[in-house]
């Protein structure tokens, strides 16, 4: 794990285990903990691999909300057997979260911002798992930040069940309302000069959203 995943670890370890096991991340915050994307994960959900949803929160019909106990994604990090009720009723036993590693093909940690900007700033509306990523929004929808900005602040960010991670390409995030616009314009400014003509491709974005109102 590198130090980012090592920092949230450590915030959900500082917790005490009776907390643990029965506080609730979205699959969102779940794939940021595991450094997997959203669909990643939820592919792995479906084919009820490991690490499992929290039970009453397996999702099943379109439109259910997943969720996942910090209890468990400690367990499947450590490589250690799930000991989380089983929610899925056709299965006899867990399967056991044994050499569990990061699904994605770019740990965000190695890529780290500036490099994943280089490689995928402006492409928009991506299929590709690797060309999203997580932004820390508010409860409104405000973007706060992208996640990674700062060791400490994600993994307190990460905590707060006031703030929601959205996986995003840049185009999309850039484009959105924040709460600060002048975070918003340094990252404008970091996003130009790392993938140029993405501060374009964000002005069509907001254009497009205007004349669709």
């Amino acid at each position: 794990m590198d130090a980012g995943q090592n920092a949230l670890l450590a915030e959900v370890m500082a917790l005490s285990p009776e907390v643990r096991r029965v506080k609730l991340l979205s699959a969102a915050k779940a794939a940021l903990m595991l450094d997997m994307s959203v669909s990643t994960l939820e592919k792995r959900r479906k084919k009820l691999k490991p690490p499992p949803p929290a039970p009453n929160w397996a999702g099943g019909k379109k439109g259910d909300e997943v969720k996942y106990l910090a209890s468990t994604l400690v367990e499947y990090i450590a490589g250690e057997p799930i000991s989380q009720p089983n929610p899925y009723p056709s299965m006899e036993h867990l399967p056991i979260a044994k050499n569990a590693a990061a699904s994605r093909k770019n740990g965000l940690g190695i890529l780290g911002i500036r490099r994943h900007l280089m490689k995928f700033g402006s492409v928009m509306e991506v299929a590709d798992d690797d060309a999203v990523w997580p932004f820390f929004v508010e409860q409104q929808g405000l973007v706060i930040a992208p996640c990674w900005e700062n060791v400490q602040t994600t993994a307190e960010m990460f905590m707060d069940d006031r703030i929601e991670v959205v996986w995003m390409d840049w185009v999309a995030a850039l484009a959105g309302v924040w709460v600060d616009e002048a975070a918003r314009g340094h990252w404008l400014t970091v996003a130009e000069e790392e993938s140029p003509g993405l501060c374009q491709r964000v002005d069509e974005s907001r254009r497009a959203k205007l004349l669709a109102l």
